[in-house]
């Protein structure tokens, strides 16, 4: 048996400061720099907090059910008492609930899901079905735990999930969202996969989250930007269609525009604007530096 870790950390966008229009009769009033982050901190969490969204963003996926937590159904679910005491992590009692909201003490949803693999460089493709599950991550001070104890879900820093796809390979991922201080204008979300599995199928299983998950989280960005944009209290509707058309959703694996819409502030703010949008296409090499926790 064999264990590695695999971790990918991108970089979520944020507007930038602009200024109120005064050409435009009513204009809405622009956001502080607090309220981006906050909204984009809600955004990004509640993205987090949809896993349908989460399943549906990984490439690989062509199906998936959520199962009920109920007792007949244990043959659809993860086996969670062996793989938190695999993965050291806590669980409450009961373990499980029905829906992602109801979560209120770190207990799991269950999903089946139909994901479609590619042999012998494309040659030969297989479906396979396997066990998920999913709950939102909270901090802990000195652990790296998940605390089982929460009145709801605003504490969150992302998302926990274990998987058990079968033939001796058992994954836990973590998807943690931060802000850094040495990153302006932006959030981090990094996410932290720990596997276990036999050895001979390493190379494979590590080669397929590499290619899968990088495109996850081109896609999650693509998303987050979106909903950004759609949510923008300071654009005006037209505004808000015209930016949305200008960033190319239809290539797949780009890495998304942030288009700048309406006026911003003059001097450092546009420079900060203009360096934000040319930074979104660095190489993801440059972004893999290990974020800070989330300061609130």
């Amino acid at each position: 048996m064999a264990s590695f870790e695999h971790s990918h950390t991108s970089l979520l966008p944020l507007p930038p400061l602009r200024e109120r229009n005064s050409r435009v009769l009513n204009a809405p009033n622009p956001e502080t720099s607090t309220e981006i982050l906050a909204r984009g901190l809600k955004t990004a969490l509640t993205l987090l907090h949809q896993p349908e969204t989460m399943i549906s963003l990984n490439p690989l996926v062509i199906h998936y059910t959520r199962v009920s937590p109920a007792p007949e159904h244990q043959s659809q679910q993860v086996n969670i008492t062996h793989l938190a005491q695999v993965f050291d992590i806590p669980i409450p009692d009961p373990p499980s609930v029905s829906t992602f909201t109801a979560s209120k003490n770190g207990e799991f949803v269950h999903y089946e899901i139909t994901d479609r693999f590619t042999f012998l460089f494309g040659a030969i493709t297989k479906q396979m079905n396997y066990r998920s599950c999913f709950r939102p991550l909270y901090a802990v001070e000195n652990t790296h735990t998940t605390r089982t104890t929460n009145d709801n879900n605003t504490s969150s820093i992302g998302l926990e999930t274990i998987s058990d796809p079968g033939s001796g390979v058992s994954l836990l991922a973590r998807w943690i969202l931060s802000v850094d201080k040495q990153k302006p204008g932006y959030l981090v979300l990094t996410e932290t996969v720990k596997v276990n599995c036999n050895a001979m199928l390493k190379w494979y299983v590590k080669a397929q989250l590499q290619g899968a998950h990088e495109q996850l989280h081109s896609e999650f960005k693509r998303l987050f930007v979106e909903k950004m944009v759609d949510e923008d209290p300071s654009i005006a509707p037209s505004a808000r269609i015209k930016a949305k058309q200008m960033q190319s959703p239809n290539e797949i694996g780009a890495e998304p525009e942030v288009t700048l819409v309406g006026r911003v502030n003059s001097g450092n703010s546009i420079k900060e604007g203009m360096k934000m949008r040319l930074e979104i296409g660095r190489t993801k090499n440059e972004d893999r530096n290990e974020p800070s926790e989330l300061r609130s």
